[in-house]
């Protein structure tokens, strides 16, 4: 019990919310089955449409006459009536008085043993002309734990009946067919003459199978679809062989067989198949169930019910079509689409020229770019600290452009006479316009922020944004930068020693080497005395200066191009300057994110309501096919 209180809980609180959410009514999910599941009696209701025979299958289940079919003209059956043998009479009753809104059924005890075990309720014919009695079925149909759905050949798959199937929700194991009145499928004229063979056995299974067939076909047809086992092809009127020979006869207009005596046989065999299947419609409903029978039929019910009670309440509140949407509405195109259409290209691309003006110098970022490199050549540091200002005016001469953008405005935002409040209530406009329907059911207007309140967050974002830029800035482009090789710094060592010590002492060496006699060596060793001499190392040391203040030129010179690159873009389409990729992000995080959140709040909540309404399949197999129930 404790299960079924959370299961009946837990939809009326996912029926809530989702009414919340949609600013609506809750569903009636009139969730009848839980209140069958008190007691151990399974009740069974007769459902049909106007004079298709309900109280005659009931008369002829009984064995005896306890209903009076003689009422069944005009309105028909108009109140639930129902037959309960005494010995459960008092159960029956506790039962069958809970219905809604205080319903009466007339219950009817009587002492008829083969019926003793199943309590047989007489539906108001939900086809008449009295929109009441369909009412009448919908209230009374929860207390139900199985159904027999009465048909004729007239009315087979009256789409009636599967309208009606959407408000009567048992479990497809626990409703049956009954095709009553076969007898009017033996049409004039005789079996014979219908092409059938004079085999009276295989005339009879014959006739029988096509006609199987044709009901199973036009059940179909209407959406139903039933196993061999619950389906009944009867004549309640005519339930022995002999009544239903002579009512044939009669038919046929030929009450002594004078002129189908041919066929009289045969139809004797159709009769033994309809007596049949009323022996086998009374073990269906009539034989004695156990407890544990009962309870399995009713969790049946209870499944299946839950069940369709959730595909109820994920189409009438239009729920996977507005979670669809939802998702529609947050994919990066579509952001891009609202974006592009009221803060395109060309307004992010002048508003982050504006805001470059706030920013410093590019030779002063260069400045600090080129500080940060040095401090990994060790050498260089020696020619940076007295020479620098050399390398900088070298390398802004061979890396420096045209000066940058124009001059700093009062309203960075303000472009082409819109400001950024007016392109903020564009994308909100636009938001809620494209998904009409949606933001209407869900209310989604009164979440989203206005234009001014938008414009406020962005212009407060931008105050930070230049510093954070530049800190960016420098911190991507030395995150580009190589650490200087094992080799490079070889060459380093190899220049400052090859001018100044190197080079003239294998020069004095390669002399000796090459001269005969001792003025000669003499001569060479001059040299090498010369070259260590303080005018040779002051001449080397000042060409290892200019190699230095080259390489820092041109590493200054790269800087300044990599800054000015990130600040006004590339020759290639896809180097867009970094402040306009800076600029378009803030505002899709300061103007757009604040218009979607609620749309991400409606959706995560809806996904997750729509979880919990994943039910345990019901216990049932086959039966009226449910796929397409909703209402």
């Amino acid at each position: 019990m404790t299960s079924l209180v959370a299961e009946i809980s837990e939809l009326d609180a996912i029926n809530s919310e989702l009414a919340r959410h949609f600013h609506c009514e809750p569903l009636d999910l009139s969730l009848g089955a839980d209140r069958a599941m008190a007691d151990e009696l399974v009740i069974c209701g007769i459902l049909g449409g106007k004079d298709v025979g309900k109280t005659t299958i009931i008369n002829t289940l009984a064995t005896t006459r306890i209903s009076d079919d003689s009422t069944e003209v005009g309105r028909g059956t108009q109140r639930p009536l129902a037959y309960v043998h005494r010995d459960v009479a008092d159960i029956a009753t506790a039962r069958l008085k809970a219905t809604a809104a205080g319903m009466d059924v007339d219950i009817v005890t009587h002492t008829a043993d083969p019926i003793r075990n199943a309590v047989l309720l007489d539906l108001p014919d939900f086809d008449s002309e009295f929109c009441e009695h369909l009412e009448i079925v919908r209230r009374v149909a929860p207390l139900l734990d199985r159904i027999l759905w009465v048909q004729t050949p007239r009315k087979i798959g009256d789409r009636a009946w599967v309208e009606m199937f959407r408000r009567v929700i048992k479990d497809p194991g626990n409703v049956s067919c009954v095709l009553n009145k076969f007898d009017e499928l033996l049409a004039d004229g005789g079996l014979n003459g219908q092409g059938f063979t004079r085999d009276d056995d295989a005339t009879a299974a014959s006739f029988w199978q096509t006609q199987t067939d044709w009901v199973t076909k036009s059940l179909a047809s209407s959406e139903c679809h039933f196993d061999a086992d619950r389906m009944f092809l009867i004549s309640a009127a005519f339930a022995d062989r002999t009544r239903f020979v002579d009512e044939i006869a009669r038919r046929w207009d030929d009450p002594d067989w004078s002129r189908y005596g041919d066929d009289r046989a045969g139809v004797e065999r159709i009769a033994d198949h309809a007596c049949e299947e009323i022996d086998r419609l009374r073990v269906r409903l009539l034989d004695p169930i156990s407890t544990e029978q009962a309870a399995v039929i009713k969790s049946a019910n209870r499944a299946f019910e839950h069940r369709v009670a959730a595909e109820r309440l994920d189409a009438h509140f239009g729920l996977r079509k507005t979670i669809q949407a939802l998702e529609d509405s947050l994919s990066a195109e579509y952001f891009q689409g609202v974006m592009h259409e009221s803060a395109g290209p060309s307004y992010t691309e002048a508003v982050a020229a504006h805001l470059a003006t706030h920013l410093r110098r590019e030779t002063e970022l260069a400045d600090e770019l080129l500080e940060h490199r040095v401090e990994r050549w060790p050498l260089l540091r020696l020619t940076y600290w007295p020479l620098g200002f050399l390398s900088r005016a070298v390398g802004r001469r061979l890396g420096e452009r045209s000066p940058r953008g124009p001059h700093a405005v009062a309203d960075p935002f303000l472009v082409d006479g819109l400001d950024l409040a007016a392109r903020a209530d564009l994308m909100r406009s636009r938001l809620l316009a494209d998904h009409a329907a949606t933001a209407s059911k869900l209310r989604l207007a009164d979440d989203m922020p206005h234009g001014e309140r938008l414009a406020k967050r962005a212009r407060a974002a931008a105050e930070d944004l230049v510093p954070r830029f530049e800190s960016q800035l420098l911190e991507g482009i030395r995150a580009r930068d190589r650490r200087p090789s094992v080799i490079a710094k070889l060459f380093l060592w190899l220049v400052l020693l090859w001018f100044p010590l190197l080079q003239p002492l294998s020069q004095g060496m390669l002399e000796i080497y090459l001269q005969d006699g001792t003025f000669a060596v003499a001569q060479g060793l001059y040299r090498i005395v010369a070259a260590l001499s303080a005018v040779h190392l002051l001449s080397g040391i000042a060409v290892v200066a200019v190699i230095f203040v080259a390489l820092l030129a041109a590493m200054y010179a790269r800087a300044l191009r990599a800054v000015q690159v990130a600040l006004r873009g590339g020759a290639h389409e896809n180097e867009r300057p970094m402040l306009f990729d800076a600029v378009e992000t803030m505002l899709a995080d300061e103007i757009l994110l604040p218009l979607v959140v609620p749309v991400q709040r409606r959706l995560a909540d809806l996904t997750a309501l729509r979880l919990r309404l994943e039910l345990p399949p019901a216990v049932g197999a086959g039966g009226p096919d449910v796929e397409r129930r909703g209402g």
